[in-house]
């Protein structure tokens, strides 16, 4: 009974934590920060700077993330094979494909950032 009391009290006292704690407000910096957040896709008004903004502010962080889930989905797959040879050469394969894909990803960035300093460079 008293193990059942101290458990409900510890619970008790983790929840109401929160309740008990008052913060510090602090002043933003009067340097320039605005507190807002830029559109990713307004870059410029020629089309090389739209689609350069388009390609490394949302084509990039999405394709990101989905090289990640396919790296986990790969290791769950390696997870859930059970010493399987048919599931863990299908693991074998998305581990490899999230792979490649990861490298086109940076090689595309790369390439890309080759490509606008380039243009930049001539321009100026």
């Amino acid at each position: 009974m008293i193990k059942k009391i101290t458990i409900n009290l510890i619970i008790f006292a983790i929840f109401l934590a929160p309740f008990f704690v008052h913060s510090q407000t602090v002043e933003p910096p009067s340097s320039g920060v605005t507190g807002s957040i830029p559109n990713p896709t307004t870059a410029g008004d020629d089309i090389m700077s739209v689609l350069y903004a388009l390609l490394s502010n949302v084509v990039m962080p999405i394709a990101a993330v989905a090289v990640v889930i396919w790296i986990i989905w790969a290791g769950f797959s390696y997870l859930t094979a059970q010493g399987n040879p048919a599931k863990i050469e299908i693991a074998h394969k998305r581990l490899l494909w999230s792979l490649i894909g990861a490298g086109i990803l940076l090689g595309a960035a790369g390439i890309s950032e080759v490509v606008k300093r380039t243009i930049e460079s001539l321009l100026s």
